[in-house]
């Protein structure tokens, strides 16, 4: 299917879990860098929007269940940041499971290492944006948070990138 967006309207519940399973799947990695904690929160997400299939199907129900994924992610992290616990799995094993090409920098670690450090809702704008490749609007919109904040967030994100890759680099990695 690409990177183009599943409408409802045409398909099935389960043909819309098949179409977006590995899209969803590689956003809660990198919301949450844990793989089953990852597949937890999209199972999670497809069973509220299961419940409410009728309704969503008719719009837009990959960004409706973008929507949940992320806000359960931010709620996870907040949680886990309460409780300080190790996150488990890495990018890289949910490339090899999708079977898609390794994310840029997941070999080394590097830019899982910095992505993984971002405040959540930075991280959650510069995977949105760059991995699902979602305009400001629906950043915002997915976020309910407004553009401004959605360029800001982005901005102090790629400043921190910048910033960890600069410094990876004049110190030889």
């Amino acid at each position: 299917m690409g990177t183009q967006e599943i409408r409802g309207a045409e398909i099935t519940f389960d043909e819309f879990v098949a179409a977006t399973a590995g899209r969803l799947l590689r956003t809660a990695v990198f919301m949450v860098y844990d793989r089953h904690l990852a597949e937890d929160l999209v199972q999670v997400a497809y069973e509220r929007v299961a419940r409410r299939w009728r309704r969503v199907s008719g719009g837009n129900p990959e960004a409706y269940t973008r929507k949940v994924l992320v806000n359960l992610a931010i709620d996870e992290n907040k949680r886990r940041a309460r409780r300080r616990d190790t996150p488990v799995g890495s990018v890289a094993d949910v490339e090899r499971l999708a079977g898609g090409a390794p994310a840029a920098g997941a070999a080394g670690g590097e830019l899982d290492e910095v992505l993984r450090a971002l405040p959540v809702k930075q991280r959650a704008v510069v995977v949105l944006r760059y991995w699902c490749d979602l305009s400001e609007q629906e950043i915002a919109e997915t976020l309910g948070i407004s553009r401004g904040t959605v360029k800001s967030h982005t901005s102090r994100a790629m400043t921190a990138l910048r910033e960890h890759m600069g410094e990876g680099g004049a110190h030889g990695g």
